[in-house]
C-alpha cells in the first residue's frame, strides 16, 4: 500500500514539532523522540500507561531513538522532538 505524504518538514532544531506525522527519515545520523501529544487525546481514561509527555504503553519506548542516515520511523504520531542530527518529518 502506498502512502501519500502531502507535506515534508525538515527539522534540525530541538524544538517540539506538533502535527499528524506518518514518517520520520534521518538525513544524517540523528537521535529523535516521537510520541502522541496529550492534547490530541480526548479521553484520558482510555490510556492505561502514561509516561511523562509520551504514551509508552501504546507505542513502546519512543524516547531518544537513534537513527542512522537514511533510516526511518513509520507510524502515526503527533510529536517529533529532535535531540541531534537532521530529519525530515512527513505529515499525513
Amino acid at each position: 500500500m502506498k502512502t501519500y505524504y502531502p507535506l515534508a518538514e525538515i527539522i534540525n532544531d530541538t524544538d517540539e514539532h506538533l502535527g499528524r506525522y506518518g514518517k520520520v527519515s534521518a538525513l544524517q545520523d540523528s537521535v529523535v523522540t516521537v510520541g502522541i501529544d496529550f492534547d490530541t487525546i480526548e479521553d484520558f481514561d482510555l490510556v492505561a500507561d502514561l509516561d511523562g509527555f509520551y504514551i509508552t504503553g501504546i507505542i513502546g519506548d519512543n524516547n531518544n531513538v537513534p537513527l542512522k542516515a537514511g533510516a526511518e520511523i513509520i507510524g502515526v504520531f503527533s510529536t517529533v522532538v529532535l535531540d541531534s542530527g537532521t530529519v525530515i518529518a512527513y505529515r499525513l
